[in-house]
């Protein structure tokens, strides 16, 4: 997304960025509406998005990739707690401290670009309007 709320188009650069996880199959095929792979495609090559955008408008919200990331979110960090984070650092025997660190940047990186997208959404469609809230 771009800012003032209107939707981006999708760059090579974009695609190629992907970093290969375990989830990101499930997530690009079984998760992921058709209609969003559509948009992705039709944008890579300078298509009509239009059909691929009318799609997705009559997505159900349950089924929208948004809700699914944000439903990941509540999923993860319903019961935060560090301490507990801690303890399990000492034992993970699959998946290095190194590697938890690095992944963990990974994911604030895409985190912070989500928040910035719907900032810029929200400050866009629904400006401040000065004053206390």
């Amino acid at each position: 997304m771009s800012s003032k709320g209107k939707v981006a188009s999708v760059r090579v650069k974009d695609v190629n960025a992907f970093q290969l996880t375990p989830g990101l199959a499930d997530a690009l095929t079984a998760s992921l509406d058709a209609s969003y792979l559509e948009y992705i495609t039709a944008a890579c090559s300078r298509a009509s998005t239009k059909e691929a955008e009318r799609r997705i408008a009559a997505i159900p919200e349950e089924k929208r990739y948004l809700t699914r990331v944000l439903d990941s979110l509540d999923s993860a960090f319903a019961d935060f707690d560090t301490e507990t984070a801690m303890l399990d650092l000492l034992h993970m025997q699959n998946r290095k401290p190194e590697a938890i660190k690095r992944y963990l940047e990974f994911r604030l990186r895409q985190f912070k670009m989500l928040l910035d997208a719907v900032e810029d959404y929200v400050e866009g469609k629904y400006p401040a309007t000065g004053g206390h809230s």
